[in-house]
């Protein structure tokens, strides 16, 4: 089974504003196509970069995605406009008996 954990971050347009997160989520697949083809029915053709994790041997290894775009808040007026990065991170998950 294949977790992605999905941390949304976003800060204004200004330079001086920082990022922060707002929303943490995790969804289930029980392969990674069924997770790739999840996050391209989320975020169609938004930009994306590959995120990597720093290894204890000084190496890195790739474990997922940061799409990066524009968002807006269209429920009231005025209306809110942001940068929005959500940090996809792909975990296998696996059975285990006790």
């Amino acid at each position: 089974m294949i977790q992605l954990n999905i941390t949304r971050t976003g800060k204004g347009y200004s330079s001086k504003e920082k990022w922060s997160i707002f929303d943490q989520s995790t969804e289930h697949f029980y392969s990674i196509r069924e997770a790739k083809d999840w996050i391209k029915d989320q975020y169609g053709k938004a930009k994306r970069k590959p995120m990597f994790v720093d290894l204890k041997d000084g190496g890195s290894r790739r474990i997922g995605y940061v799409i990066g775009f524009r968002n807006s808040d269209l429920s009231h007026y005025p209306v809110n406009h942001w940068i929005q990065q959500d940090w996809i991170e792909f975990n296998e998950v696996k059975t285990i008996t006790p």
